[in-house]
């Protein structure tokens, strides 16, 4: 299509392309529009899809100008788009300067907001705190966990020396419970496993370490009002136990066994899997601690106007995420403007660092392949127990670019601490 365009600077995030389309261009857009309604265009005295065109565009003028002016419209408007160098965050707002006839020019006007290029300054050299325990040693870590599988995956065997349990051993107990005198029929165990680990109540590990086999202990527990167990919650109850025997855990031997049993064939396979998986774990943690850290350090050190209608955007979806949650008589009303005032500043925020992050990917030549975009999609319907393949299947345009920007966002954040100055704390 031929067409003539100059663009205007409305001001410094919203443009204006000025477009005119000559008369040629405009009648062939009227003759490829008529042709195709023709194909399909039911007129008495003719079949289907055979009514000549002059009878086509007296029946269906109204259809034919309508689509013809689209086509025109968007052609133009998509030809000229294609050859900024500022990207376009918004849908263009349509003006005619003229009517659309057939044989005339026309004349539109499109304004769009834009996003444009900001060098970004300042970002590097960033003083950032983190918890110590995110400064971890991804070997040490992996042995750690390695051994915690295999303890998992082991077996107990009884002690048969006659000492008493300590921490770390597996108590072998049968007991019953009474509630103010009562039996609780449901809670007696016999042979139970208790690992003494520190992950049961701290009132029943402390009366069964020390304890020999054979010997028994009566004691009160007080669970806490938040146990799992409703009938339990605020009860204080008394154990009558007895120790059966004293059993330690061998851990499974980290064989190709042991590699098949956490879904993998060896157990190099088994461990490089799982030093990737606390690589990436520990670096989404530490980028989740330093993200609002370097947001707020890039936005103080660098000033720069927002397309209004992404800070719009942004309340638009922040309203209908917490109506998601909400009942409908509670929900909030997405035109109230005292509603929409209380997410402005927040959004302005949100865009601005958004913003500010994908200006500093563009300086460091900083970009997501597709491989890198499907493998987060992938990890994230995992963790959430949905099929990979039907995500990527049913994800549009839109979805795919959420999970690239959130990779992108940080791939910048693990670029920006490779010259932080990182501080470690011991506070949470």
């Amino acid at each position: 299509m031929t067409y003539s365009s100059t663009i205007e600077e409305v001001n410094s995030t919203r443009r204006k392309f000025k477009i005119s389309v000559p008369a040629a261009s405009i009648k062939v857009a009227f003759s490829e529009v008529a042709s195709e309604i023709q194909k399909t265009a039911e007129i008495r005295g003719f079949r289907k899809g055979k009514a000549p065109q002059a009878l086509i565009r007296k029946f269906y003028l109204g259809d034919i100008v309508k689509k013809a002016a689209d086509k025109v419209i968007n052609n133009a408007y998509s030809d000229a788009a294609k050859t900024v160098d500022f990207q376009i965050v918004s849908y263009p707002h349509i003006e005619p300067e003229n009517q659309f006839e057939e044989n005339n020019d026309f004349a539109f006007s499109a304004t769009v907001d834009i996003n444009p290029k900001i060098e970004m300054k300042d970002y590097n050299d960033i003083s950032i705190k983190m918890n110590e325990k995110l400064n971890i040693d991804v070997e040490n870590e992996l042995e750690k966990l390695l051994s915690s599988y295999a303890r998992v995956l082991g077996k107990t065997e009884k002690d048969e020396s006659g000492r008493a349990v300590a921490q770390g051993d597996v108590a072998n107990v049968s007991y019953t419970v009474t509630h103010e005198g009562q039996l609780l029929n449901e809670k007696e165990a016999k042979g139970q496993l208790i690992e003494l680990n520190g992950s049961n109540l701290p009132a029943i590990e402390e009366a069964i370490l020390g304890l020999k086999p054979n010997e028994s202990k009566v004691f009160a527990v007080t669970y806490p009002e938040n146990y799992q167990e409703a009938d339990l919650k605020g009860k204080t109850v008394e154990f009558n136990l007895v120790l059966n025997a004293v059993e330690t855990i061998v851990s499974a031997p980290l064989d190709e066994e042991f590699a098949k049993r956490l879904g993998h064939k060896t157990i190099d396979e088994a461990s490089t899997s799982i030093r990737e998986t606390i690589k990436k774990s520990n670096e989404e943690a530490r980028t989740n601690v330093a993200f609002g850290q370097v947001v707020d350090h890039v936005l103080a050190k660098n000033e720069f106007d927002v397309a209004e209608s992404l800070i719009e955007s942004t309340i638009d979806r922040a309203i209908a995420e917490a109506n998601a949650n909400t009942p409908k008589g509670s929900q909030l009303k997405n035109d109230d403007e005292a509603v929409r005032e209380k997410y402005r500043e927040w959004a302005n925020k949100q865009v601005r660092g958004i913003l500010a992050l994908g200006h500093i990917a563009r300086q460091e030549g900083i970009i997501v392949s597709d491989e890198e975009m499907l493998r987060d999609m992938a990890s994230y319907a995992m963790a959430n127990r949905m099929d990979p393949r039907e995500l990527i299947k049913r994800a549009g345009a839109q979805v795919y670019d959420e999970f690239r920007g959130q990779v992108m966002i940080r791939k910048v954040i693990a670029k920006i601490l490779e010259t932080a100055k990182i501080e470690y704390t011991s506070e949470k």
